[in-house]
């Protein structure tokens, strides 16, 4: 039997340059926008990347097991970000380093759902329905 018909294109791995460079291009957008709106509300700074991840999820049919990395590359975005604009504040000024931590953070959010993606791949017995 050939394999590719027994393939579930929901095994396949997250892209990773073009998750994490969607991703960290999405999060230099829209913190030029908000620069340009004036715009500093959680709300709109959390809209762009969080809508590609879904909007990978969807289009790519992700399968649930593929996406628990999510929590892990949260996890590691937030630290990135706290720690991040602490350590660049003192380098750079806050102007420069809530921004720069942001997209850092994305990105290494970005980073860890991808890798996380790989693991654990389904075997036969176990895909849904």
């Amino acid at each position: 039997m050939d394999a590719s018909v027994d393939a579930d294109p929901r095994d396949e791995p997250a892209p990773f340059w073009t998750v994490v460079g969607l991703t960290t291009l999405s999060a230099v957008a829209v913190i030029a926008l908000s620069r340009v709106a004036g715009a500093s509300n959680w709300k709109f700074l959390l809209l762009g990347p969080i809508a590609l991840v879904v909007y990978e999820v969807v289009v790519h049919e992700v399968w649930w097991k593929r996406w628990w990395g999510a929590i892990p590359g949260a996890a590691v975005g937030a630290a990135v970000y706290f720690e991040g604009a602490q350590a660049l504040a003192d380098l750079v000024g806050r102007a420069w380093a809530e921004p720069v931590a942001y997209v850092a953070a994305w990105a290494a959010f970005a980073a860890v759902f991808c890798l996380a993606s790989r693991w654990p791949a389904a075997s036969p017995g176990s895909r849904p329905g």
